[in-house]
């Protein structure tokens, strides 16, 4: 009965992976696909494969989204945010994890609560007070924005892993007369190597793939970054897809590239947290 049962079930597995392969495979195939058929091509056949090849679409969307600029934008604007609360949440995971009082357990339960307040319920106060310190249509009033949408998250699995390292290792390094800063960077922070990769590719990619925050709070279309540049190719009367997808490609592409460098770092992360008890 078992070998029956294992005969059969072996191929009805591989059979649902290979489905759900397809599922997953099919949208990034028909997007690349849309990118690069013509317009009358993708009237005529807008699932199927493509008569002709052509790049204009790439051509068109690199000129109308000025990517250059756009792209400059985005990756200042990603990094500083992600570098620096990534920074602030490793300290403030740190001070969280090594001091066992009510006062810290408070603040902990602050950050908490920041992950369940949606950002649509702040859009207006914030939008009020970045008004109030002339930081609207700035890069600083993005960034602070930033720092503190990210900050619950990170805080919340940087805190985990703190918690797994040894107090012991700091203990020593008192002993022979490191300070709190010396000992956090020089020993904790590098222990933390696989959680802060894992904070910061997902934070990344929060920051890289977001809309809503520079369509509000950066009017100047000098200042956007490429999610917002891609937004102009939709009107109202007309869609061209041909050139929205491939502006979809040339977002994804720098992102693919960073996961696939990191991924490794990712999965230990993952897999480390996931044995700490």
């Amino acid at each position: 009965m078992s070998r029956t049962f294992s005969r059969i079930g072996k191929p009805v597995g591989m059979g649902l992976l290979w489905v759900v392969i397809l599922l997953y495979v099919y949208p990034i195939l028909l997007v690349l696909l849309t990118a690069v058929k013509t317009k009358s091509d993708l009237a005529l056949h807008p699932f199927g494969w493509p008569e002709k090849w052509t790049f204009d679409s790439f051509t068109k969307a690199f000129e109308t989204m000025n990517y250059v600029r756009s792209l400059i934008n985005t990756i200042g604007i990603a990094a500083i945010s992600v570098a620096g609360v990534v920074l602030m949440a490793a300290m403030a995971a740190y001070v969280i994890s090594r001091r066992d009082n009510r006062f810290y357990r408070v603040i902990y339960i602050v950050f908490l609560a920041g992950m369940i307040v949606p950002f649509q319920m702040a859009m207006i106060p914030l939008y009020k007070v970045l008004q109030t310190f002339n930081l609207i249509n700035t890069y600083p009033g993005v960034i602070f924005i930033y720092l503190g949408m990210l900050a619950p998250f990170s805080v919340f699995i940087l805190s985990g892993f703190v918690k797994g390292v040894p107090k012991e290792l700091e203990e020593a390094a008192l002993v022979d007369g490191s300070g709190t800063y010396k000992t956090f960077f020089r020993i904790v922070l590098p222990l933390l190597k696989p959680a802060v990769t894992t904070v910061t590719v997902l934070n990344l990619f929060n920051v890289w793939n977001d809309f809503l925050m520079p369509m509000l709070y950066l009017s100047d279309n000098r200042k956007t970054t490429i999610t917002v540049q891609l937004s102009s190719f939709q009107g109202m009367y007309n869609n061209d897809w041909s050139l929205i997808f491939a502006g979809v490609c040339m977002i994804v592409v720098p992102m693919l590239v960073i996961y696939l460098f990191a991924q490794r770092f990712i999965i230990s992360g993952i897999t480390a947290g996931a044995v700490k008890g």
